[in-house]
């Protein structure tokens, strides 16, 4: 599969935008991009390990009780069952990428 992000429907939740790129058994990626002043609410996964890649913009993960900064080309690893939640802390959209593994693979 190979798509541009501006053929993809955007999913609209308040204060973010996600384009939900691909899904299979084991595997998800998005594109998220959240507005100034704007979150990602905190929330665990019990599933799921995440890897986010930060494209644009700056923000604050809150991850597992520890803050930290967020800017473009910044790398993170979520692990299974870690409380996180993305804040928005500039003037412009914060952009990043997630891609998701599926811990059992979904039927």
């Amino acid at each position: 599969m190979v798509t541009n992000l501006r053929d993809i429907a955007v999913t609209h939740e308040p204060g973010v935008d996600y384009h939900h790129l691909a899904e299979t058994k084991k595997l998800a990626s998005s594109h998220v991009s959240v507005l100034p002043g704007q979150k990602v609410p905190r929330h665990t996964h019990l599933d799921e390990e995440q890897v986010y890649y930060c494209l644009r913009g700056r923000a604050e993960l809150e991850l597992g009780g520890e803050i930290h900064a967020l800017e473009p080309d910044t790398f993170v690893l979520i692990p299974i069952g870690t409380e996180h939640e993305v804040r928005n802390t500039g003037s412009e959209p914060f952009d990043y990428v997630y891609f998701v593994a599926f811990v059992p693979p979904h039927d």
